[in-house]
């Protein structure tokens, strides 16, 4: 099913109170809150507008679908709707289910030798190359007082230079 903008989950919601079997992959994500500055883990959709449906029953028509509540439309190839392949759906699962169980240090946006800018803290401004990233810290390599000195910021303290 194609959803309306942000809203797989309510669409999610409302076909399986009809009695569609629904599935919605969300990835574990790290985002910076906007009110509080820190980074914190979020799930969000691995296919944004989109979730996957299938009739409850094999007489359970898929014709109230369009008009449930953040649905846009059914995916459709001319006339009839998409049909995934029930193995690609087992390797979204797995790939799904492998991502979520992974480390902070995984899914940080960070990398080693990637430059970043420090945002929050006592060095505000300041520029450096990231040497190493782990669940709770991210090691800066940075020029302080003309010595390369390595520094432990949290990922919320920093940003990725473009």
């Amino acid at each position: 099913m194609h959803t309306k903008a942000l809203q797989e989950q309510l669409a999610c919601d409302n076909l399986a109170r009809q009695g569609y079997a629904v599935y919605l992959p969300r990835l574990k994500v790290l985002k910076r809150s906007r009110r509080s500055k820190c980074q914190e883990v979020q799930l969000e959709p691995l296919f944004p507008r989109y979730l996957f449906v299938q009739p409850g029953s094999p007489g359970h028509s898929i014709a109230p679908v369009r008009s449930t509540l953040g649905v846009t439309a059914v995916v459709r190839f001319g006339q009839a709707p998409a049909v995934m392949r029930h193995e690609v759906l087992i390797s979204i699962r797995d790939f799904e289910t492998r991502q979520n169980q992974a480390g902070l240090e995984t899914i940080s946006p960070f990398r080693n030798g990637e430059r970043v800018l420090v945002v929050d803290g006592a060095l505000v401004g300041l520029e450096g190359l990231v040497s190493n990233v782990s669940q709770d810290r991210v090691v800066v390599l940075m020029q302080l007082l003309g010595q390369d000195t390595r520094v432990n910021l949290s990922h919320h303290q920093l940003q990725v230079v473009n």
